[in-house]
């Protein structure tokens, strides 16, 4: 007896299908990402039923979830995982070709952690795919030297509790190219960030969109930003070329640091000498407050100093264009940060902000197109 087709909606709101056998066993069921319209659902099951489709069989792909990577691999297959990490890389100077195909997780269920790591390596190139429904995308963790290029990290959401909730996360790793990629609503934190004792890394040329956690709850996004430099100790990073739209707070972002809040802040290593550079930093902010770059800062935690802000347009943010705070009271010397060439416009409350006074202390505001600045110096 021929296969009885059947129709049905999935739970990320997509039409797939399946077929049974005439005891009602499942015995085809489509695993790719769905169709948003359920007659193209139905025309690919009718060709499929009738015989169309008359091509090679394909075995399954060698790579399995949780497997560690320890040569050059092409995946030729998606991957879909019940949890995490679905690929660890332990061997350096090797590549992970993706090959195009997708490796999924199952949101919390994945125990939010990254869909891939790498693990204390060095030299390593993971590319050409898509990495969705973990609590990170890619996490670099330790090691040197790795470049992620062209990959899509979306829907990966961790918790506020836990150690991930970024699309793509270096921590504690210098001299890695995070470039060309496509970086889209991931959260609690920030769509590409740099954690820890982080130097000399490129994040370049790389699209960073809708990173407010969750789209139809942007009260639960305040904190997530575009790109995030934390630290401590995140020092002599370069962010240029990007195009950062959309987050739920900041586009770019460089944190105060702080080891120990109750101890006081002071001693503490601060984030040193980042550039950030011709990238475009649009409509941020979409919890209800965020800019499009910003040196943040409060009052304790040793702000970020001797950063470089140059040539980026930032317009249309819901707070500042650029914004460099005031310091905190732990700053070990003056932050002689830089603001060159860069224009902004339409941003709710200033192109151009400094909140050091007067005349924003150290730091220096020269060729800047504002509209809107909070005092002469940022104007100069």
């Amino acid at each position: 007896m021929a296969g009885v087709g059947e129709l049905y909606k999935t739970a990320e709101g997509k039409w797939s299908f399946r077929v049974k056998a005439s005891n009602g066993q499942v015995v085809a069921i489509d695993d790719g990402p769905g169709f948003a319209a359920k007659a193209d659902a139905r025309n690919v099951l009718k060709r499929l039923l009738h015989g169309d489709y008359d091509g090679p069989i394909r075995e399954p792909g060698a790579t399995a979830c949780g497997q560690e990577i320890k040569s050059n691999t092409t995946l030729d297959g998606n991957i879909h995982c019940t949890n995490g990490p679905a690929l660890i890389i332990t061997a350096d100077n090797i590549v992970l070709d993706l090959g195009g195909f997708t490796i999924t997780g199952e949101g919390a269920a994945a125990g939010g952690v990254p869909g891939i790591l790498l693990k204390n390596v060095k030299g390593v190139t993971v590319r050409k795919g898509t990495v969705k429904g973990f609590g990170a995308g890619v996490a670099i963790a330790g090691g040197a030297n790795n470049v992620i290029e062209n990959v899509t990290v979306e829907d990966n959401i961790g918790s506020t509790d836990g150690d991930f909730g970024d699309g793509i996360t270096v921590s504690a790793s210098s001299g890695n190219v995070i470039q060309g990629n496509t970086v889209r609503r991931n959260g609690p934190f920030s769509g590409i960030s740099l954690v820890g004792a982080c130097t000399k890394n490129q994040i370049r040329d790389n699209v960073v969109s809708d990173n407010n956690m969750l789209p139809g709850d942007p009260s639960n996004g305040r904190q997530d930003m575009g790109i995030r430099v934390e630290g401590p100790a995140a020092n002599n990073n370069t962010i240029s070329g990007n195009t950062v739209t959309g987050s739920g707070a900041e586009g770019i972002c460089v944190l105060p640091t702080c080891t120990d809040p109750q101890a006081g802040c002071a001693g503490t290593p601060g984030n040193e000498g980042n550039v950030i550079s011709k990238n475009m930093s649009h409509s941020n902010g979409t919890s209800g407050q965020g800019s499009g770059i910003r040196l943040f800062a409060v009052p304790q935690p040793v702000a970020a100093s001797k950063t470089v802000i140059s040539d980026n347009v930032t317009n249309d943010n819901k707070t500042f264009g650029v914004a460099i705070d005031a310091v905190g009271a732990a700053n070990p010397g003056p932050p002689a940060n830089t603001a060159t060439g860069n224009s902004g416009k339409g941003n709710g409350q200033f192109d151009g902000y400094d909140g050091n006074t007067p005349a924003c202390g150290s730091n220096t505001w020269k060729g800047n197109t504002f509209a809107k600045v909070n005092q002469p110096c940022v104007g100069a």
